[in-house]
């Protein structure tokens, strides 16, 4: 009983950033005009999400080791990236984004600067909260991954949104390293913004990708 009341408790802080977030864009469309909205919107929550990652900027560690090697996480952001947006321009799932906003913006916003923030609230903050009572590294990894797909939209994102929690999660508990995670999910975003058609060619280039990292990751672990 106590471990699920400590579980409500730890989602406290997703919760009240949520209600935010909603709120931004609920003021955004009744203010201003649906074209603009869309763009304003954006903005806001990008400035949300600043303040916020300038506020727990302590909790980050940005130490960064000459002996770590970081490559295989860009590889692997961008191997995910590529098969899953490959999957649904082949499966017509696509769904474009507004012609209206900047595509600087976007990847600034969805690109960079999102990722940064997710990470922060359901890796950097949330694993630290469950840590607290919870022992076992496997639920945490699945808890945290299963809250932090449900905060996204549809199935085909929270499918991808789960997978990527797992991927970081993991990453997370076993190096503390918030630049591997922020690498990872940065590219797996910011990839996204570069793809606009299947193409077979760039959906085996992807899945080689994801071999490549994994065997990187594989070998760098056993040295």
């Amino acid at each position: 009983m106590n471990i699920l009341k400590n579980f409500f408790v730890s989602l406290k802080e997703i919760f009240i950033i949520l209600i935010i977030q909603y709120s931004i864009l609920i003021f955004t469309l009744l203010i201003f005009s649906k074209n603009n909205s869309i763009t304003l919107g954006t903005i806001f929550l990008m400035l949300f999400e600043i303040i916020y990652i300038i506020k727990n900027r302590k909790t980050i560690n940005f130490s960064f080791s000459i002996n770590n090697v970081y490559f295989p996480y860009i590889l692997l952001g961008t191997s995910i990236s590529i098969i899953y947006n490959m999957i649904l321009y082949k499966f017509n799932l696509y769904t474009p984004l507004d012609n209206n906003i900047s595509i600087l913006l976007i990847i600034l916003a969805s690109g960079v600067v999102g990722p940064i923030f997710e990470e922060l609230i359901f890796r950097i903050n949330f694993i630290s909260r469950l840590e607290m009572f919870i022992s076992d590294k496997r639920i945490i990894v699945l808890l945290s991954s299963l809250i932090f797909a449900l905060c996204h939209t549809n199935i085909i994102n929270i499918v991808v949104a789960f997978i990527v929690g797992i991927i970081n999660s993991y990453i997370y508990i076993r190096y503390r390293s918030a630049i591997k995670i922020f690498l990872v999910h940065i590219f797996v975003n910011i990839m996204s913004s570069f793809i606009f058609k299947y193409n077979i060619y760039i959906f085996l280039l992807g899945i080689i990708l994801l071999g490549i990292s994994i065997l990187i990751l594989i070998k760098n672990r056993k040295n």
